[in-house]
């Protein structure tokens, strides 16, 4: 199990990650979105008491996580978030067509978690979009990359060029409410997200946009 949450707040992370943290505590991160830049913090086991926020925050987004099934020994590499050149994601959840995605769009990759695909696929996705078109979709990149992923997911992914922050869920569970927060685990006033919905963090209105939605491939909910 692992769980994702974020917040305008420190105060509101803070709930959120004593919410979630039962689903994990093999590794933990914080990733916080500032002005000019994406900060990521990993941890081995808790978030540490002594951790400070970054002064450039505009908000900030949390992973808590589960030894996976390949990897049981923490290393920075192999935890939650995973980046590309232009994406950083957290995923909860298991990718079911793993292998098919890296014989066929992937075969570089060498790291094993699941996990780590989604982030490669979307810049797969923008740097073909480049090849033909000067006009960069990120929405579009998104769309294509989750109609792709089969098995389970909930996901926080940040356009790292840009600072946006997207949602989005595919069996697992994830919820939002009208204040900008998300979570895996529910508090009061959250809903659950619906499956094949992609949401844009509106930071200036401080709250969550429905931008596209994409096909599932989830027969089942994993929690």
């Amino acid at each position: 199990m692992c769980a994702i949450f974020g917040s305008f707040e420190p105060s509101m992370f803070e709930v959120l990650y004593q919410a979630n943290k039962s689903r994990g505590n093999f590794a933990s991160s914080v990733i916080a979105i500032g002005h000019e830049d994406t900060y990521i913090q990993k941890f081995e086991g808790d978030i540490p008491k002594s951790f400070e926020y970054v002064d450039d925050m505009v908000y900030i987004t949390g992973h808590v996580q589960a030894p996976t099934s390949c990897k049981r020994e923490w290393s920075y590499e192999t935890s939650h978030p995973f980046e590309s050149i232009s994406w950083t994601i957290c995923h909860n959840g298991v990718i079911t067509n793993e292998q098919h995605l890296r014989q066929t769009y992937l075969p570089y990759i060498q790291n094993p978690v699941d996990s780590s695909l989604i982030a490669n696929l979307l810049q797969l996705f923008v740097e073909n979009q480049s090849v033909s078109n000067d006009n960069i979709d990120p929405v579009n990149a998104i769309k294509s990359t989750l109609t792709l992923l089969e098995g389970t997911f909930a996901l926080s992914i940040i356009d790292s060029d840009t600072g946006e922050l997207y949602i989005a869920r595919c069996g697992s569970i994830l919820h939002y409410d009208d204040k900008g927060n998300f979570s895996t685990i529910p508090g009061k006033g959250f809903k659950e997200l619906p499956e094949g919905i992609i949401m844009r963090l509106d930071k200036a209105h401080i709250k969550w946009v429905q931008v596209a939605t994409f096909e599932t491939q989830s027969p089942f909910l994993f929690i």
